[in-house]
């Protein structure tokens, strides 16, 4: 008699288990620098809003301090996520700390809700339950995107409404129902409001509802066309503040300012052991840092996967005859491939076309990981046809096995998971490539000092400063005197504190020097790697 779990009761019990790890941890990690500017641009699009229904603002009186919403820099920013949380702080949150809880708690649920949907989105086109599974903890236990995932609203929440999106787009190709467009619609809108790039999804999905000719089709193409994006730019009208002055030139401004994003400050980041600005990177920037930060056998997972859709795609194209018909896929699972291939084709394109601003790794590129997943999954599906099945259950188990690894580095590194690299780039990366860029670390090396001195002050030498500390549920404030980078003030503290991330040149930067009266005390190493230290007084 054979033994089999229950598919259904395995993923219950792994998304169950995966929300209350969660749930657990969301308040280990630190705040990063971005939230508090997001947080004020929530608060920014609450003034306007304020100012536009009570002429005297006399229900948010203490809104008047803020930056009007066309004026301010973060004017084009998306407030989806912001301006609810804005909300929600002002009526029903007085401690700060509380505030940056919930942003993370539900920057999590988001993106765990996003998880459930990826899990279906392989389910009912990859037919297999298992495969699903193994793609959402390829997803999950990428230690980057499990450690953004609970502090980044920006591109984790992009990535997230992209995937939940892409569901509902996909369910329209197929079959069109008028609640299924909504949701389509809807998303997309959410998606482009977090980050403008998602104004293709919908253009995509137009483009194969056309080419589609599915015998579920209620209504012609035309007015397909007319309903969806009326519906989609209904939507994101309605969620945006910042439009509703001016919908179209404030639309083509957010464009403008998107293609190639304006750097509001000095500043430079270090790539490939260069100084170099953001507005300047060279092509392979993106793929150098995708290459170095995915976990090694998923990253050959995904090139074989691309092989093998290229491979078989090509082969089709060149037998297509034209002008007979014009059909741009043989059957569903082609057509399924070819979307999220573009999905993750499209954005790279642009990127290197419009060289575009992109900082701190390729974070900003995260949304293209699950469509990425969903065709490196093609690979089991190609050796589980083509060849013994021996081959299959052995990329199954490597698989499981690089997921344990991920899951051990997960642990070990808890929760600094934002600094790993793969074992083949590590060595070289973490000379030549920042690492704890937003500062995740400081917290357990302040913790370890805090435990060995009752009072002391601190500096700091490097361009991640140590205030955010204040929005911890520790709080330091009565026993540690923060001194920030200013060369007269930090070189009279106890200790001085450096995570090895700046905005220029070190070599050229006086504010950044470690003066020779210090001398190294303790340095946070994760995984062999240095992620900061800190210096005492001789």
């Amino acid at each position: 008699m054979k033994f089999k779990i229950d598919t259904n009761y395995l993923v219950f019990f792994f998304f169950f288990s995966y929300f209350v790890i969660g749930l657990f941890i969301t308040g280990d990690y630190l705040v990063t620098p971005d939230e508090p500017l997001h947080r004020i641009n929530g608060f920014i699009s609450l003034k306007y809003i304020s100012n536009l229904f009570f002429s005297e603002s006399i229900l948010f009186n203490e809104l008047e301090g803020l930056p009007n919403l066309h004026t301010d820099y973060r004017k084009t920013y998306g407030v989806l996520f912001d301006l609810p949380l804005a909300f929600i702080e002002h009526y029903f949150i007085d401690d700060i700390k509380n505030v940056f809880y919930v942003r993370h708690f539900l920057t999590f649920l988001i993106f765990f809700i996003s998880t459930i949907y990826f899990y279906y989105l392989v389910k009912i086109n990859l037919k297999k339950s298992y495969i699903a599974l193994i793609g959402v903890l390829i997803l999950v236990t990428t230690p980057r995107i499990f450690s953004h995932s609970f502090y980044n609203s920006k591109d984790i929440l992009f990535l997230s409404f992209l995937i939940i999106a892409s569901f509902y787009s996909l369910k329209l190709i197929k079959k069109f129902e008028f609640k299924t467009l909504l949701l389509s619609c809807l998303f997309c809108a959410f998606a482009t409001n977090i980050r403008v790039l998602g104004i293709y999804l919908p253009i995509l999905t137009f483009f194969f509802y056309y080419f589609y000719k599915s015998k579920f089709y209620k209504i012609n193409i035309y007015r397909f066309f007319v309903i969806y994006f009326s519906a989609y730019l209904i939507f994101l009208y309605l969620i945006w503040p910042f439009l509703w002055s001016s919908p179209f030139f404030n639309f083509f401004l957010v464009l403008k300012e998107s293609s190639s994003y304006p750097v509001h400050w000095d500043f430079q980041t270090m790539y490939l052991g260069k100084y170099i600005s953001p507005e300047n990177l060279p092509w392979h920037y993106f793929f150098v840092w995708f290459g170095f930060t995915t976990p090694s056998f998923i990253l050959l997972l995904i090139i074989t996967g691309l092989y093998f859709f290229i491979k078989e795609y090509f082969n089709f194209f060149l037998k297509i005859n034209f002008k007979r018909e014009i059909i741009l896929w043989k059957n569903d699972n082609q057509m399924t491939n070819l979307f999220f291939f573009l999905i993750f084709f499209i954005p790279i394109f642009l990127i290197i076309c419009l060289n575009s601003t992109l900082y701190n790794g390729w974070r900003h590129m995260y949304f293209i990981y699950p469509s990425l997943i969903f065709l490196s999954l093609q690979t089991l599906i190609y050796f589980k046809e083509n060849f013994n099945l021996i081959y299959f259950k052995s990329i199954v188990f490597v698989i499981l096995l690089q997921v344990s690894f991920n899951i051990n580095f997960i642990f070990k590194a808890h929760p600094v998971q934002n600094v790993y690299f793969n074992f083949f780039s590590k060595k070289f990366a973490t000379k030549n490539l920042p690492l704890d860029y937003w500062g995740l670390g400081n917290k357990k090396t302040i913790d370890y000092l805090h435990s060995k001195n009752k009072n002391f002050s601190i500096g700091s030498s490097s361009y991640t400063n140590l205030p955010n500390l204040q929005y911890s549920k520790n709080s330091y404030n009565k026993k540690i005197q923060f001194n920030g980078t200013a060369r007269e003030i930090k070189n009279k503290s106890d200790f001085i504190f450096t995570n090895h991330y700046y905005n220029k040149d070190p070599k050229y930067s006086k504010s950044y020097n470690i003066p020779s009266e210090y001398k190294s005390y303790y340095k946070l190493i994760i995984d062999d790697m240095l992620v900061n230290e800190v210096f005492k007084k001789k």
